[in-house]
């Protein structure tokens, strides 16, 4: 582990944030389904692992790095999971995109027809579709081993006091030929004029990797990666609100992409798991002693006198070579080798519902930082 003291310092919730959750049902359903794909998709996982006493791939810092993901194995025992949240009706323009139609509604005719004997199928109630009430989560957990992909939407309208959030479907293809993608980010990004051909096969091979590295997802991302790539790129382009949350085999992390709804941009955020043990632990520990937290009880799951794991949130943002150039001018085909993400910020998630500071962790360029002193 690192042997340089750690800089801590607490990042607490921003009152507007705190606001949203409180009012808007659509923030209180994106932090509820967020909790509960925390626990299933990273928790969950490694207890499978230690159940059946294999060693836990864990996301090192070379593979956090910004466009640095990279291929792997999948690793059957992690959990997976692939769900919009949209904080509008779907739009009759996507459901050519998202596959939503009256055998794949959330009922109970329908589950029982794809998987009869699912476990608690016979508590289900149609209300429990709503975010709001009491069923949902038990809903949402009971169709998460089962699914592939999940959609949740605003079937109200924009004004908070009447949304209702619901989750509509289930087994939810999202299907969108990537060609048709790379054109509509080259022209966005004015990589391109009209043409996805305009600059020859070599260039359309080098944005069709930069269109993963925008979700910092490996460059020939397939199966839920490449669908929430797409999805979200589609969320953008109407400038609709919402949420993708995926997680796969392969990367080990949970995905969050968030559209705006205001503007044609998307935020990247993972989350994983890291191992704070030796000094980073004793650091750690005092510094929560110091500020009125228990981390050992609020931050580590199986933590121990010198270590434990937490769950670490990595924050993305986008340069300036993968955003729309001002004023708006085709772009020198070279210059879209350069790097389209960077480090935003790192910290350290509670995993209690109760509490909301997160700490600031660095661990993705600590190492070479060390190495360089």
């Amino acid at each position: 582990m690192f042997t340089q003291p750690l800089p801590l310092t607490l990042i607490p919730a921003a009152p507007e944030t705190l606001r949203r959750m409180q009012e808007d049902p659509y923030w209180r359903t994106r932090e509820t389904v967020f909790q509960l794909l925390l626990h299933y998709t990273l928790i969950e996982s490694y207890g499978k692992f230690v159940r059946h006493q294999v060693p836990y791939p864990f996301v090192t810092p070379e593979m956090a790095r910004p466009g640095a993901a990279s291929a792997t194995k999948e690793h059957a025992l992690h959990n997976t999971c692939l769900l919009t949240l949209l904080d509008a009706p779907l739009p009759d323009k996507l459901r050519k995109h998202f596959r939503c139609h009256e055998g794949n509604r959330v009922n109970r005719e329908n589950i029982a027809d794809v998987a009869p004997d699912l476990p608690d199928l016979d508590h289900y109630r149609d209300l429990h579709r709503d975010a709001s009430h009491a069923g949902f989560t038990s809903l949402l957990r009971m169709l998460l081993p089962l699914d592939y992909s999940l959609l949740i939407q605003n079937t109200g309208n924009t004004d908070p006091t009447s949304k209702r959030m619901e989750l509509s479907n289930f087994h939810v293809r999202i299907e969108r030929l990537t060609d048709n993608a790379l054109r509509n980010l080259g022209i966005h990004l004015n990589y391109l004029e009209r043409s996805l051909y305009e600059r020859g096969d070599s260039f359309i091979e080098t944005l069709e990797r930069k269109f993963f590295e925008y979700y910092n997802f490996y460059h020939n991302a397939g199966g839920r990666r490449a669908a929430a790539a797409h999805a979200a790129q589609l969320l953008f382009r109407e400038k609709l609100p919402g949420t993708i949350f995926v997680a796969s085999q392969q990367d080990r992390r949970l995905t969050l992409l968030t559209t705006s709804g205001k503007d044609q941009r998307t935020q990247v955020e993972q989350f994983f798991f890291i191992k704070i043990q030796d000094r980073d632990f004793a650091d750690l520990v005092a510094f929560g002693r110091d500020n009125g937290k228990n981390i050992e009880q609020d931050y580590l799951i199986y933590p121990n006198k010198n270590s434990g794991l937490a769950i670490l949130r990595v924050e993305y943002e986008h340069t300036a070579t993968s955003q729309p150039n001002v004023p708006a001018r085709l772009r020198e085909a070279e210059t879209i080798r350069e790097k389209w993400l960077r480090l935003k910020n790192e910290s350290l998630i509670p995993l209690v519902p109760d509490e909301i500071d997160r700490i600031d962790f660095s661990f993705v360029y600590r190492n070479q930082k060390e190495k360089t002193c």
